[in-house]
């Protein structure tokens, strides 16, 4: 079986909140990191300097963290979202046998890929849709 997923988003709504806590997560972080920077500047910094002249100091020495803490952000999403494919594709997948099941419709064996979470869902399942299926032929 494929290891290749041919959607970036399988659940939206769970994958979107996931990277929307990753972004809060994020800012919360790099905000907390520059009033820290800003805070020890102000205090440990030239007193003769105004406000202008410590943010033109902080600048000065950390441009390049700035750079790099807004460069990869994009990183940390892509992959937190890729990741949770691992866990929202299973389940999506187990959904929609459970919907079909419940709906009295025949389902396929159901196999998640060989780096998916929760693969033992997927044995459950199969013997579950299995006793039910033998359960209506007997009937």
């Amino acid at each position: 079986m494929s290891n290749k997923r041919g959607k970036f988003y399988v659940d939206r709504l769970v994958q979107g909140t996931l990277a929307r806590r990753i972004l809060i997560h994020w800012c919360v972080f790099f905000a907390l990191s520059l009033i820290s920077l800003t805070t020890l500047e102000l205090f440990l910094g030239d007193p003769e300097l105004t406000l202008a002249g410590h943010l033109s100091v902080l600048w000065g020495k950390y441009a390049f963290f700035v750079i790099l803490m807004i460069s990869i952000l994009p990183t940390f999403i892509y992959d937190s979202v890729k990741l949770s494919n691992r866990f929202a594709g299973p389940i999506m997948r187990l959904r929609e046998s459970i919907h079909s099941l419940a709906q009295g419709e025949a389902v396929k064996e159901l196999t998640f890929r060989d780096n998916d979470f929760w693969r033992e869902l997927s044995e459950d399942f199969n013997r579950i849709a299995q006793r039910t299926n033998s359960t209506e032929t007997q009937t």
